[in-house]
């Protein structure tokens, strides 16, 4: 956004007249809305995690990349392609108000009260479609019989590794700039970690080793947390990718790569997703 729409954006805020009571009365409504999709997510986390554990408990096996398990994780994006409608239309508003940056100076009242606007009731609706996502992703594991670790492993390795979808793409579309958190880095290595050891214990070391590497690899704080980038994936992987990366790139979901891996926690009256 130009300098010139920040600043007008925010005297309006300040000076345009809106009643506050309005606002707030706006603000507990949304509020309202927000949290029940929410509690509906932590509600289905619990579930989930009963029935299959947490995301940093999964062991994947040796050979875990059966057509049987990707088809399961097909079924669940499947399911989410019309939340990753609702991401793309708050996407877009957001990247209007982002579009006023080549307009420089030009950038209109008008014009940035419009993209303001917009952006107003993407950010109430925000929160709501987080909690709407994360319910509808862990209900879909649950009717697929998969855990949280289990879809973790398959979205890095077939997203981010085989086809090459960088991880965590914001709205702004910078995706030269996306990484994964540090704690999602975290997740991801202790993944790698653990399936090494599955793969020591079956005698194959040579095997182990590699994704250990590559694990150490991930520890850097300038790595993007994806392993085996640019199709370096070993061919074990690789192999049992290529029959489904057709269906797997048209079920992939840009504006929901950042919350793809996420769990959702509650404490009090506040609700928080990571």
């Amino acid at each position: 956004m130009s300098s010139t729409a920040k600043k007008w954006l925010l005297g309006c805020g300040l000076g345009c007249g809106i009643p506050l009571l309005l606002v707030i009365a706006v603000s507990l409504v949304s509020g309202l809305r927000m949290m029940k999709p929410l509690n509906e997510a932590v509600d289905a986390q619990k579930e989930l995690i009963a029935s299959f554990g947490t995301r940093d408990e999964w062991v994947p096996p040796v050979d875990g990349l059966t057509p049987d398990r990707l088809e399961r994780f097909l079924a669940v994006r499947d399911s989410l392609n019309p939340i990753c409608a609702d991401f793309t239309k708050i996407a877009v508003k957001f990247r209007n108000v982002g579009e006023l940056d080549s307009g420089g100076e030009k950038a209109g009242k008008l014009e940035v009260l419009k993209a303001a606007g917009g952006v107003t009731g993407a950010v109430f609706s925000f929160a709501g479609n987080i909690g709407r996502f994360t319910t509808a992703r862990n209900r879909g594991l649950l009717a697929a019989e998969m855990g949280l670790g289990e879809y973790i492993w398959i979205y890095v390795l077939a997203y981010n590794s085989d086809l090459g979808h960088p991880p965590n793409v914001d709205f702004d579309d910078k995706e030269s700039d996306s990484r994964y958190a540090a704690q999602e880095r975290d997740v991801i290595r202790g993944l790698m970690a653990r399936h090494a050891d599955a793969l020591a214990e079956a005698d194959r070391g040579e095997e182990a080793d590699l994704w250990r590497a590559e694990a150490g690899r991930l520890e850097n704080s300038d790595s993007d947390g994806v392993p085996f980038p640019d199709g370096s994936l070993p061919p074990e992987i690789a192999d049992k990718l290529a029959p489904f990366r057709a269906q797997l790139d048209s079920l992939y979901c840009t504006n929901t790569s950042a919350f793809e891996l996420g769990r959702v926690h509650k404490k009090g009256p506040s609700i928080r997703s990571e």
